[in-house]
């Protein structure tokens, strides 16, 4: 496995429960990235019972590209059970509305898993069934081609079509992913973070930080810019007058100069997050590719959220 590995692990190593290596990438379908050794770290019940609220930082596919502001809260509503009500807010880039989802999920164990290491969301209003057992998120690959199910459907989108379907439907049937359910594979589970996987919706990786370490990060995402911007060398700016494309020329540099700004805001803020949580997040999906937490947006008062709820007529 290499150097990578090594790091990986010397870096988590105050972690105990952490004891093997794991796979860069989930098309390898390595069984050891949920292997059961790992449920400490994984734990999907213990991460709903925390009633904190997390906040979506980055994601390796983006398949909701037109949100920012996601956050969610839980609260236990069966331990018996192991039902959790969920909450889930997000910013409409489109609408610019701010909404409020509200369902159910249930912590379950994957298949030969010993403890619940998925999040399973009910998309028809009503908590999700336990069945079918979750296969694992190390075989998205294998039970995609089986049964055809990935979807580029945005999450929020199935919870909306759950809330106005028929109640009645598919009662006979077996539950459907993508219909009736969705699952989230806990990567990594900790107080400071929530790293979530979703075969079903392209297999990427869902970066979670605790609401209440936001500030500090974004702080220290600015300071480390700073502070890089205060060793590099100053840049001499040469003016050129060129007639009519001046002003093309000037629009170009702004909008690139923009884009650099963002990339460099998203790789500062992706350091100054928890560090176990960082390397959790690149060992199962790589580095990030989306930043979902936009820092202006977010900081702006918006409307008052509009609730909806899977169980609404």
């Amino acid at each position: 496995m290499g150097f990578k590995y090594a790091a990986l692990f010397a870096c988590i190593a105050t972690t105990s429960a952490w004891q093997a290596q794991m796979t860069i990438r989930n098309p390898e379908n390595n069984p050891l990235l949920n292997d059961p050794k790992y449920g400490p770290l994984q734990n999907a019940w213990k991460a709903l019972e925390r009633n904190d609220s997390y906040v979506l930082m980055f994601r390796s596919k983006n398949y909701e590209p037109n949100i920012t502001c996601v956050k969610v809260k839980s609260t236990v509503y069966n331990e018996t059970l192991k039902i959790a009500n969920y909450t889930r807010t997000y910013l409409n880039l489109t609408s610019g509305n701010t909404t409020k989802l509200e369902f159910q999920v249930r912590a379950l164990n994957q298949s030969g898993y010993e403890l619940e290491n998925v999040i399973r969301a009910g998309l028809k209003g009503t908590a999700p069934s336990s069945t079918p057992i979750p296969l694992g998120s190390n075989m998205y690959i294998q039970y995609g081609d089986y049964s055809c199910n990935t979807s580029s459907k945005p999450f929020w989108e199935m919870l909306l079509e759950g809330a106005s379907s028929d109640k009645d439907e598919s009662k006979t049937s077996d539950p459907v992913e993508g219909e009736d359910y969705l699952d989230f594979y806990e990567v990594y589970s900790q107080p400071s973070c929530n790293i979530l996987r979703s075969p079903f919706l392209q297999g990427g990786c869902d970066f979670w930080l605790n609401q209440s370490l936001l500030a500090d990060a974004l702080k220290h995402a600015v300071n480390l810019i700073q502070s890089i911007d205060a060793k590099a060398p100053k840049e001499t700016n040469a003016a050129g007058h060129n007639g009519n494309g001046n002003e093309n020329n000037t629009e170009n540099k702004n909008n690139e100069e923009k884009r650099d700004e963002a990339e460099r805001f998203a790789e500062a803020l992706f350091k100054s997050l928890p560090t176990a949580c960082r390397y959790a997040f690149i060992a199962s999906c790589g580095y990030p590719e989306f930043m979902m937490y936009d820092k202006v947006r977010c900081k702006t008062e918006i409307k008052e959220p509009t609730t909806t709820t899977p169980s609404e007529e």
